[in-house]
């Protein structure tokens, strides 16, 4: 881990879950309830399936179903069950230090559910957003971030990635990313490949250097 605080970046992008919310209560209650419909074994899907598009997860382990609809089933769960859904510790205060800055979203979940899942803790979507739908390839492949960086309309080298999954950190930094990673959803020695490792929101801030630029220091 190398990264030395303050820091200067150009723009800056968040993963969504287990980033900038905690949905795992009802995430993994829901793929359970679907692991057991389909047959398959619910704590080795759970193990693997955090930071990776829900479509991907089912190709993996279950390829002998309908894939639309059973992504299209699981949709409609978690899109009526947001139970035990919030916003991580110090979320909104960061994200008021952003404002003026390039900042943006990369979550393998489609639109419509990180809409409702950041609206439901009293987030507002940014208009720079990637989700499931908008690449070809998710998540470990640097495909999201790159995109993410258009958007921004910044070198994926002067940008500073935010994850929580082993998998998203790959695709942050394949892209040429530095990546701060939280250890909300997995253990510290699972996120050995990010720059640096904090607990939530309460270890940073932000604040806006010249041209937009944003300046990340320990709090």
């Amino acid at each position: 881990m190398s990264l030395a605080l303050p820091a200067t970046f150009d723009a800056v992008l968040f993963d969504m879950d287990g980033t900038l919310i905690d949905s795992t209560p009802c995430v993994e209650r829901i793929w359970r309830r679907w692991a057991a419909d389909v047959g398959i074994d619910a704590e080795e899907l759970i193990a693997h399936m955090h930071g990776v598009r829900g479509q991907d997860t089912i190709k993996r382990f279950a390829p002998h179903v309908d894939l639309d609809r059973e992504f299209n089933r699981l949709l409609e769960w978690e899109l009526a069950d947001l139970e035990g859904t919030t916003a991580i510790v110090g979320i909104e205060q960061r994200v008021a230090e952003l404002r003026g800055a390039r900042y943006g979203i990369v979550t393998s979940a489609m639109r419509q559910l990180a809409q409702v899942k950041l609206n439901y803790c009293g987030l507002v979507p940014p208009a720079a957003m990637v989700c499931s739908e908008d690449v070809e390839h998710g998540k470990p492949f640097p495909d999201p971030f790159l995109l993410g960086a258009r958007q921004l309309l910044a070198d994926p080298e002067r940008c500073l990635a935010f994850e929580d999954a082993p998998s998203g950190i790959r695709a942050a930094k394949t892209a040429g990313m530095t990546v701060v990673a939280l250890t909300t959803s997995h253990h510290p020695d699972e996120l050995a490949e990010a720059d640096l490792l904090i607990s939530d929101w309460r270890a940073l801030r932000f604040a806006l250097a010249d041209g937009g630029a944003v300046v990340v220091a320990h709090a």
